[in-house]
């Protein structure tokens, strides 16, 4: 989940770049003034404002349990889809081989591979 967080468009939010993490923002030292044009900015958009989850939640009236959540199911999903990717780039060599052999060259292959395998392979994905 950590993961999801950090490769967002947050940067460490030391002031470099125009994107603030949020979380730091008490802890800066700001006079009122520097607050107040840093809450202008990012009404204005020149500021990209990061909230932290605590933040983000009460802003949408959930719990921060919830977000938690929702960060954990969106950061499952990329690994699936990043696996999923791997696995197709992976297949891509053996999809050329057979589209470029012989009938007798894939029989030989199957053979090869061994009959047994293969038929598992079918047997999962037709279900």
């Amino acid at each position: 989940m950590q993961n999801i967080v950090s490769e967002s468009l947050t940067r460490n939010g030391n002031g470099s770049g125009a994107i603030i993490n949020a979380r730091g923002i008490p802890r800066r030292g700001w006079t009122p003034e520097q607050r107040a044009a840093a809450a202008a900015d990012a009404v204005l958009g020149a500021t990209h404002v990061v909230p932290s989850i605590k933040q983000s939640a009460a802003t949408f009236s959930v719990s921060p349990y919830r977000v938690r959540q929702e960060l954990k199911a969106r950061a499952a999903a990329a690994e699936r889809e990043r696996q999923a990717e791997y696995a197709r780039q992976g297949a891509l060599p053996i999809v050329s081989a057979w589209d470029h052999a012989t009938p007798q060259g894939r029989a030989e292959a199957i053979r090869l591979i061994g009959v047994s395998d293969v038929w598992d392979v079918i047997a999962r994905i037709v279900g």
